[in-house]
């Protein structure tokens, strides 16, 4: 019985056993319950030369183009899983229509088989390159370049260990921008719809301390970190932000917070809100005149509110 398609179980064969050589591998063959390919008719179920597929007992983990057609589902069908091919292609991406051009990337549903530009992950897999040109609407065969090229990206969990160093990154992913305008280099949206019956996090970093994590004493520790290194240029009329948080509102919620703070810790004890480097990192000027006669150290610019100007607070030893 095989495993896969005409493939053997395990230990059926000695380690480097040649399995196939037809185009270097790339014809497979397997049983036509395997693909899922397009239906032409209701009563015709069956795939036929040409079809797109995708197949893969577990996890769909390949594409490419029937090169028979099947008149029971217990055939053997070949599946090319390169060269170009003329197929049909909606001209959709995940917005909507979208005009197919030479060099789009494709993806094929896992449903249906049928080939676009939408790459979402939860439906779609990788197909190939358009080679061809479609203005939406409509589905036109154009030729198409097969090949899958599947993306970690679109992997749900990924796991890489960080090599050891001082700034050696685990993931090190560099955005080069020339000039002109850019409203941001790097740019992430999760798209909310439908009832929802809880709490959603729009995105989120963890640091997970395992249980054989040791540490010299005074150590960082951050969760995530945001900055502004200056290696050149001239930011002399910048007006540096370090983090803006923004909500475009078209009603008024029960509540809306700036932060919210969760601190579950032995003690709960938190040490301060804001630690500071130096003085100058949140803009502390001392100052020992303090009308009430109290330990005051001097003042700390809190907040700059247009019309106002910046305002301050004093804060004191004790």
């Amino acid at each position: 019985m095989p495993a896969f398609g005409v493939y053997p179980i395990a230990d059926a064969l000695n380690p480097g056993d040649e399995i196939s050589s037809t185009y270097k591998g790339r014809h497979i063959t397997v049983v036509e319950t395997d693909l899922i390919h397009p239906v032409h008719v209701p009563a015709d179920v069956l795939v036929h030369k040409g079809d797109p597929v995708v197949f893969g007992a577990t996890g769909l983990q390949a594409v490419g183009v029937a090169l028979s057609t099947a008149t029971v589902n217990t055939d053997l069908i070949a599946i090319d899983t390169e060269g170009i091919w003329n197929l049909d292609v909606d001209p959709t991406d995940d917005l909507g229509g979208s005009n197919v051009a030479g060099g789009d990337l494709l993806y094929i549903n896992i449903t249906n088989a049928v080939i676009s530009k939408i790459s979402n992950g939860a439906t779609q897999i990788p197909f190939g390159y358009a080679l061809g040109i479609i203005t939406a609407p409509g589905v036109e065969a154009i030729a198409v370049k097969v090949h899958y090229d599947p993306s970690l990206d679109n992997a749900k969990r990924t796991w890489y260990t960080a090599p050891t160093g001082a700034y050696v990154f685990g993931k090190h992913h560099t955005t080069v921008f020339e000039g002109g305008e850019s409203t941001g280099l790097e740019y992430f949206d999760q798209r909310v719809a439908g009832a929802q019956i809880g709490g959603i996090y729009g995105w989120g970093s963890w640091l997970e301390i395992q249980a054989s994590y040791v540490s010299l004493a005074n150590r960082l520790l951050v969760a995530g970190e945001f900055g502004i290194y200056q290696g050149g240029g001239d930011i002399t009329n910048n007006w540096i932000v370090l983090e803006q948080l923004q909500a475009q509102l078209t009603e008024h919620p029960t509540r809306l917070d700036i932060f919210r703070v969760n601190v579950a810790a032995a003690g709960g004890a938190v040490h301060c809100v804001m630690a500071a480097a130096n003085p100058d990192s949140v803009g502390f000027v001392a100052d020992a005149v303090d009308n009430a006669g109290a330990n005051k150290l001097g003042n700390v610019p809190l907040f700059d509110i247009v019309g106002y100007g910046v305002c301050y607070v004093e804060v004191f030893s004790s």
